[in-house]
């Protein structure tokens, strides 16, 4: 009975979409397939931010090579074991470097040889940088030196002379307002890549 409820009903035709490019089923799989991972991966992390990481490096993984998924038999076996060999690889990261997972952020094109997945990646980034000038004058100074030059709360506050709460307050709302430009404006692609960048 509970296999029923997990069953994607139209699971070939949604992966298929996809791996011709279609955004729409790539939105209809993240949503049905994030519910049945964020568990499976948090079983073996035990920590909420972690899984969070993990999923969106799931999914950003799964629209670079959805060419691939043409061929693939068993989807849904193929996401979990994806699942598994990303969290794997994760966590050997975060015991040998913690600082590793921040720095990957910036390290996509790695994942992919091809042009167009390389232009999608540049695209994306424009999408993202598009968001950021849109922000008010301080809080895109906010943004850019606390995300662009690493820059801690305290550090930020000092430099601009404002309160650590000030910056923090304004560093929430420049992410707030990013997301909502990306969630309406942008892919889902390039909205999961913003929040894998923008993790803390």
């Amino acid at each position: 009975m509970s296999g029923i409820t997990h069953r994607l009903l139209n699971e070939k035709e949604l992966f298929f979409a996809m791996a011709n490019g279609d955004e729409a089923a790539f939105r209809q799989i993240y949503h049905h397939y994030n519910k049945r991972l964020v568990p499976y991966v948090w079983k073996m992390t035990r920590s909420n931010e972690h899984t969070e990481e993990i999923i969106q490096e799931i999914f950003i993984k799964v629209w670079l090579i959805r060419d691939s998924f043409r061929t693939i038999a068993y989807p849904t076996s193929y996401l979990f074991s994806l699942a598994a060999n990303k969290t794997v690889d994760h966590l050997r990261k975060v015991a040998s470097d913690a600082a590793l997972i921040r720095k990957a952020a910036y390290d996509f094109p790695k994942w992919t040889t091809n042009t167009e997945d390389t232009i999608a990646l540049n695209e994306s980034q424009a999408a993202i940088n598009l968001a950021v000038s849109k922000l008010p004058s301080q809080r895109q100074l906010i943004y850019r030196l606390s995300r662009e030059e690493g820059l801690s709360l305290e550090e930020i506050a000092e430099r601009l002379k404002l309160s650590r709460s000030t910056v923090k307050n304004q560093l929430g709302h420049a992410l707030r307002s990013i997301r909502d430009f990306l969630e309406s404006k942008a892919s889902m692609f390039t909205l999961l890549l913003f929040l894998y960048q923008n993790k803390k």
